[in-house]
């Protein structure tokens, strides 16, 4: 009997730490999406339910103009270190294995880094080469700082991948970049499209690089939503965060339907 209260004690315990756990996650953005829809603008009860705050959003540019820039250098950020990325995993995986451990040394040095000092790094380089703070440098910075997690992801999973299916292809005359075109790429694609939504989210929300290499005039929305609460709470900014909230749940559900089914069509090929 005591084992089976401590058993059952034990599994109370759990779900506790595991409820609370979610409620520390996710009470903020409830919060968050309630005080966009509340008629007051200091967020005070009694709750009325009200539209006005998105009204003003849908009327300011500014933090549109912002967004359409963060999209725009995530998107680009995502798209270089789906490329580059893919591409460096596959070298350590297959033909730098001696340098694995220099590898992985220098990449864990890029996640551990604070992004303060790696943005002061990156602006010193950048200058030093005559970019400065300039839009390229702004695309050239957030790929170096998500690159690493690319390559994480990616050679994680060609490191699970069966050799002789690459090697049953170059047997039958396949070369090289065919194998890579028509085996590994299709295998490890679920593992790109994951590196590049991180790419995306990391560069979307990383304000200190940002804010280092941003040329004058030229603000993303995490630069916009600063200079704003700086000067005062806008509460549109409320409505703001809850349209990007049910974007990256969208974009979510999109990216598992389009990976469960990237898995599903390959899975007759590892069998």
């Amino acid at each position: 009997m005591s084992g089976q209260r401590s058993g059952a004690r034990a599994v109370w315990t759990r779900r506790v730490v595991l409820v609370v756990t979610f409620a520390v996650l996710f009470a903020p953005l409830v919060v968050v999406v309630a005080l966009s829809f509340n008629e007051s603008r200091y967020g005070t009860l009694p709750f009325a339910f009200s539209l006005q705050w998105y009204e003003a959003l849908f009327a300011s540019d500014a933090l549109f103009l912002a967004t359409g820039r963060s999209l725009q250098l995530a998107a680009l950020a995502a798209a270089g270190c789906a490329v580059l990325g893919t591409s460096a995993a596959l070298w350590i995986a297959r033909y730098g294995r001696r340098l694995v451990p220099v590898m992985n040394a220098a990449l864990l040095s890029a996640v551990t880094i604070p992004w303060l000092i790696l943005g002061i790094a990156i602006l010193t380089v950048f200058t030093s080469l005559g970019l400065g703070r300039s839009w390229t440098a702004m695309i050239l910075g957030s790929i170096a700082t998500a690159l690493p997690y690319q390559v994480f992801i990616v050679v994680a999973r060609l490191r699970s991948l069966d050799p002789a299916l690459e090697d049953a292809a170059r047997s039958l005359g396949a070369s090289t970049a065919r194998t890579h075109r028509s085996i590994t790429l299709p295998l490890i694609a679920p593992a790109i499209l994951g590196g590049a939504l991180m790419a995306f989210t990391i560069t979307f929300n990383n304000f200190v690089i940002q804010y280092f290499l941003a040329p004058f005039g030229v603000r993303t929305l995490p630069l916009e939503i600063f200079t704003l609460v700086r000067v005062g709470y806008q509460p549109d900014i409320n409505a703001l965060a809850t349209i990007v909230l049910l974007a990256t749940v969208v974009l979510i559900l999109a990216l598992q339907w389009t990976v469960g089914g990237v898995q599903r069509a390959i899975q007759p090929a590892q069998e």
